[in-house]
């Protein structure tokens, strides 16, 4: 096989060219008619699989965090029941106890976001297999740079310039 970059011979099996370096494996490839490596190949099933087993991981977390939570508010009836009355269980429970209620809340806030971020990629990737016509459409916009204008991170335009609107004559009067 010849290189494309600088047309060294190359043997046939080599993954990169011998004189400069160019990678020939793609173009080996590309030229069998193969489109993808075969890892490669299954790509959209593989981000399925990844998306599932974190949407697994997120609903196990949901679960320790409520757990964490509900062994907090326990700990913290037991020692209402069982402490003395000279003793005050409230601040007891908060330096004993009340960092796993902090932990669990903070735990199932986070895997909460995780599970919803899952299932939107997942409900994406089964619309784009469905293909174009299961997409929904695309809400016209009102004018770009509008106030309102309801989704602003979904425009296609570029961002303004910052210089945009800055060029104006400084003698001129800008009446608000």
């Amino acid at each position: 096989m010849f290189c494309p970059q600088c047309a060294t011979a190359n043997a046939d099996g080599a993954k990169f060219c011998r004189s400069c370096g160019q990678e020939l494996e793609t173009l080996a490839l590309a030229l069998s008619g193969v489109l993808a490596r075969p890892a490669e190949a299954g790509g959209e099933k593989d981000e399925r699989r990844e998306w599932l087993v974190r949407r697994g991981k997120s609903v196990k977390d949901i679960a320790g965090g409520v757990v964490l939570m509900l062994v907090s508010v326990l700990m913290g009836f037991a020692l209402a029941l069982f402490a003395p009355a000279d003793v005050p269980w409230m601040l007891l429970w908060v330096g004993l106890f009340g960092w796993m209620a902090v932990w669990g809340g903070i735990e199932l806030a986070s895997a909460v976001g995780r599970l919803l971020e899952a299932k939107g990629r997942l409900r994406l990737l089964e619309l784009e297999a469905e293909g174009p016509a299961a997409l929904p459409p695309r809400r016209a916009s009102p004018a770009a740079g509008s106030l309102t204008d309801p989704t602003p991170a979904l425009k296609l335009s570029p961002p303004a310039s910052v210089t945009e609107g800055t060029t104006r004559s400084l003698d001129e009067r800008v009446e608000h």
